[in-house]
């Protein structure tokens, strides 16, 4: 064992509207209870209150900060109108006019903070000219303003002269915000929708209030109903709390979460919740990112359902993020009011029990989360294969057309296609995504959207340089010849290149779950098969990443992984660890071993890479060669999470045999006693040899052989103690072990043949067999 010493940069945390600090794990917590909504109320009034009474030294401090020259434009003081938004609320249930004062000031003197936005400022930005500098510029927190005003008016607490001034201001906003096109199922078209839902019921009687429902129409009605074009965690955030106050400003909130697709979106994201606490972050996003949309929108929808498990979600984010004794956020306590509106008391938490499983399906969601339990010290895996999509096209293709983005899907998704997102394991991170970027529009390379900033294979049809280390046959001297660097290589400007993905099989059983998802990329020419094997005990992952030309080609792989500390390294592994994500320190109780079981002509490599705003270490393993069409080759990971003061050669021991020869990629694993064979069929569509009749395939055709099975299966787990086997295949028609036979499907009629032949039939496929033979010799 060799250790590896390194020194890390500092890093500063990365500010954002979109995330809250968050405390320490708790890993030891107790199951999550139901936090009351008076509690929500409670921290709402008193973080009011605070920004009330600190309100101008919170002013003086945005304008210390204030950048005129800002991408954004001018952006009026943040909490204010969430402090507003709340004193009408308390205005409305109490009757108390301390409150309606404090709102009807803030609303009054908002225009008043454009004075800090200069004239030379203003004539740089054309969205500026007509009619000027608005009022509400941010279609974040247009409709806050907006809310507050309504609540204002409807309960006689302005004068109409008041009235007067701040329906100009609304009305000036609104023209501002419908200047700039973006429309389709997405965050941005929503809360534009949202806005003017706000809009339409708070100045019914506008002149422009034909105009706006008409856009309201044009916008809203995209998103109502159907799915969401994005697949990244923050925005999946903004877009459903978005959704959620469209529909609540047309007092439809209960309709809208009837519809299937939002029943959909409470099982997906309840399904994806981590052991973290939150929904992973994947795509646009950052750890444990927009956690508070989150827990606005569990509540509502557990509401909604009747449903115990949705409201453990919502417990779970307070107990995991929310210090409801330090009341301080007043854009947290804005999102606190819609929990307690919108949320029920007479729900109970109930801790889910769901094994893992497809997150939902393979057409919307396409993920899939390992798991093996549901509380904080849980181990737990993402595997995200989604693509973007055939849904959508016109929105995606007026985004393509119409803003300058190249780094990523249409939109907020990264080329994160079969990459794993997150692993957890003992309440500690051992795998973890990307992130979102440092500047705009990526950073560096296409940071951190770009398929060598995550957990996958990455493939180029180009071969890579390798170079010679000393003492090598490569070339006609024995001297070092230096190589490409592996990122070097896969380096571009980070453009995203469209490719397809599709699941080919999941099973979840007691002893292991499996999973076989698709990556093909039709113009580079090349198909990316991803089998991820957990077994359970002793707990481990194991990777198959199979390569398939789909053309003559010369083609580099590699099979990268990111972390942030590599501890410790031996022959073909390494000892990786997570100390922190950005800001917050991580538990240090768990380590991962990452191992290389197949290592001829697959050099390894180790290489610094920024991800996540931090200085993390990029692990590669890689080949390369000329590939005939049809050609494959594997390249094989396995991982094994474990405690700090594990024996790390011990674990490293444990895989006793790998191979992919023959059509099957195998390891045999020891494990206190027993031999485990995990093994994986390269090609399955190998075995299709004829057409005129059915089946296509034949026994023979699909035979493959590994530690002592043969079988036409496309997949083999299998556990052997002393005289007994206990086996699953997948896909099969016969299977043998050691000569002797476990299983085979009946013969059967098929008839019709292409050729006109009589049928003399054939053998259907199993979908598995699973069982345990006695392997004692017979007397």
């Amino acid at each position: 064992m060799r250790p590896l010493r390194h020194s890390w940069l500092s890093v500063p945390i990365l500010l954002s509207c979109l995330f809250w600090p968050v405390p320490a794990s708790q890993s030891d917590a107790p199951d999550a209870e139901a936090v009351p909504l008076a509690r929500y109320l409670a921290y709402a009034r008193a973080a009011a209150d605070w920004t009330w009474e600190h309100r101008d030294e919170l002013l003086e401090s945005w304008k210390d900060s204030f950048d005129p020259r800002s991408p954004f434009g001018y952006r009026p003081p943040g909490g204010l109108l969430e402090m507003a938004v709340i004193d009408a609320h308390f205005y409305e249930k109490e009757k108390k006019p301390v409150y309606a004062e404090r709102a009807k000031h803030i609303l009054l003197s908002y225009r008043d903070h454009r004075t800090r936005f200069p004239e030379w400022a203003r004539r740089l930005r054309p969205d500026y000219e007509q009619p000027g500098v608005p009022v509400l510029p941010d279609f974040f927190t247009v409709m806050r303003f907006i809310r507050a005003f309504d609540t204002l008016r409807r309960l006689d607490a302005l004068t109409p002269k008041e009235a007067v001034h701040l329906e100009t201001d609304i009305s000036e906003s609104m023209d501002y915000v419908l200047q700039t096109q973006e429309w389709g199922p997405m965050n941005r078209a929503v809360l534009r929708a949202e806005s003017l839902a706000w809009a339409l019921r708070a100045l019914p009687g506008h002149p422009k209030a034909g105009s706006w429902e008409m856009q309201r129409r044009a916008l809203g009605d995209d998103n109502w109903g159907n799915w969401q074009i994005e697949d990244a965690t923050i925005y999946h955030g903004v877009w459903l709390y978005a959704l959620l106050g469209y529909a609540d400003a047309l007092g439809r909130r209960e309709e809208l979460l009837r519809t299937p697709e939002m029943t959909y979106y409470a099982r997906y994201f309840l399904r994806l919740m981590a052991p973290s606490g939150m929904v992973p972050d994947f795509g646009d996003a950052w750890w444990n990112g927009n956690w508070n949309r989150f827990l606005v929108f569990f509540e509502a929808a557990a509401a909604h359902h009747r449903d115990p498990e949705l409201k453990w979600a919502a417990a779970t984010i307070v107990r995991r993020f929310l210090d409801l004794e330090n009341p301080r956020n007043i854009g947290l306590a804005y999102n606190l009011l819609d929990c307690a509106r919108w949320g029920a008391d007479d729900i109970p938490s109930r801790r889910p029990t769901a094994p893992s499983g497809e997150v939902l399906e393979d057409v919307v969601g396409k993920k899939i989360v390992f798991r093996s339990g549901w509380r904080p010290d849980s181990t737990y895996l993402l595997l995200n294969y989604r693509d973007e999509g055939d849904g959508g096209l016109n929105f995606r293709d007026y985004l393509r057309d119409t803003i300058p983005v190249e780094e990523e899907k249409m939109t907020h998704g990264h080329a994160d296609e079969n990459s794993i997102v997150l692993l957890m394991s003992g309440g500690s991170v051992l795998l973890h995504d990307a992130g979102y970027r440092d500047f705009m529009p990526s950073g560096p390379f296409g940071a951190y959207r770009q398929d060598y900033f995550h957990n996958r294979l990455c493939f180029r049809p180009r071969k890579i340089f390798f170079g010679q280390k000393e003492g090598q046959w490569r070339y006609s001297r024995r001297e070092a010849v230096p190589g490409q660097g592996v990122l070097e290589f896969f380096r571009d400007s980070g453009a995203y290149r469209r490719v397809r993905t599709q699941k080919v099989d999941f099973l979840a059983l007691d002893d292991f779950d499996y999973s076989r998802t698709r990556l093909v990329d039709d113009n580079w020419g090349g198909q990316w098969d991803r089998v991820t094997v957990y077994v359970k005990d002793p707990e481990m992952f194991v990777i198959f990443d199979i390569f398939k030309s789909l053309r003559e080609e010369f083609f580099t792989l590699a099979s990268l992984w990111h972390t942030r500390q590599v501890l410790a390294r031996g022959e073909n592994w390494f000892e990786t660890a997570y100390d922190r994500i950005q800001s917050e320190a991580l538990s240090p109780a768990r380590r991962l071993l990452l191992l290389f079981p197949l290592t001829h002509y697959r050099p390894l490599a180790v290489e610094p890479q920024r991800r996540h705003s931090q200085e993390e270490w990029t692990i590669s393993q890689t080949t390369a060669q000329h590939f005939e069409l049809g050609q494959t080759a594997v390249l094989a990971a396995v991982l094994m999470p474990h405690n700090a003061d594990a024996d790390l050669d011990s674990l490293a021991t444990r895989v006793v045999k790998a191979s992919a020869e023959g059509n099957v990629a195998g390891l045999t694993l020891s494990a206190e006693g027993r031999e485990i064979i995990v093994a994986a069929k390269i090609d399955p569509r190998r075995d299709m040899i004829r057409d005129w009749r059915r089946p296509k395939y034949t026994y023979e055709s699909g035979r493959i052989e590994f530690a002592g099975f043969e079988t036409d299966g496309d997949f083999l787990f299998a556990s052997r103690r002393d005289s007994r086997l206990a086996y699953t295949i997948v896909n099969l028609t016969r299977a043998l072990f050691e000569g002797r036979p476990l299983c085979e499907a009946g013969t059967s009629y098929y008839g019709l043949a292409f050729d006109g032949s009589p049928d003399r039939g054939g053998r259907g496929r199993l979908r598995y067999w699973r069982d345990e033979a006695d392997l004692s010799p017979k007397e």
